[in-house]
């Protein structure tokens, strides 16, 4: 009988004084209360993480005027920066290696080959043209291009371009340096607009 009362353990505050348990007895005690503890605590975790967290979708957030002015800001400036590329005009030479002349909505480029392997561009802002002269024949034509910015050479020629070509890119360019020089701001028209509008403004009487 004895050794039964030493080996039970109590199931309640109540029941006995620790002093009447062994070691064993306590330690074992102590073990299924934080069994129990632990359990509970698992238990509400694991209630917690099955609910469903609603967080608030980023399309409803509401932005500043700030920001959207901002936002909108950078749109306008992608599409201007998109659109001062567009291609007005463009024109070969004919030869082995082909020189080529680009005019877009904000400057002449010109592509000197001169191999494979060898290619020199230049390119000019509109607003730096001071003159454009053609010389043209039955089939073909060059162009000369002089320039407020000096460097080796003050003006730069295209040879051997198609006659129709040079007399298009000649009025181009001359009618765009007349609009830039005169303050006809013609950079919003649509591309046939402009390209017929500019086209008026340089075209020559004898050309």
């Amino acid at each position: 009988m004895k050794d039964e009362k030493l080996n039970r353990i109590p199931n309640s505050p109540g029941e006995g004084h620790s002093s009447s348990f062994s070691p064993y007895q306590l330690l074992m005690r102590q073990s299924h209360k934080l069994g129990a503890v632990a359990t509970k605590a698992f238990g509400d975790l694991k209630t917690f993480l099955n609910q469903e967290v609603v967080l608030p979708s980023a399309v409803h957030l509401p932005r500043s005027r700030q920001v959207e002015e901002e936002l909108q800001k950078i749109e306008d400036l992608k599409r201007k920066v998109k659109k001062s590329h567009e291609i007005l005009v463009a024109a070969q030479t004919i030869a082995l290696f082909p020189d080529e002349i680009v005019v877009d909505r904000t400057k002449v480029t010109i592509i000197k080959r001169h191999s494979f392997w060898s290619t020199d561009v230049i390119s000019i802002q509109i607003e730096d043209v001071l003159n454009v002269s053609a010389s043209v024949g039955i089939l073909f034509g060059s162009l000369s291009i002089a320039s407020r910015v000096m460097n080796t050479t003050d003006h730069f020629d295209v040879h051997l371009l198609w006659r129709r070509d040079a007399v298009e890119l000649k009025h181009i360019i001359q009618g765009y340096a007349i609009a830039k020089h005169s303050g006809v701001d013609v950079s919003d028209l649509p591309r046939d607009e402009m390209i017929e509008t500019l086209r008026e403004l340089g075209h020559d009487t004898g050309m």
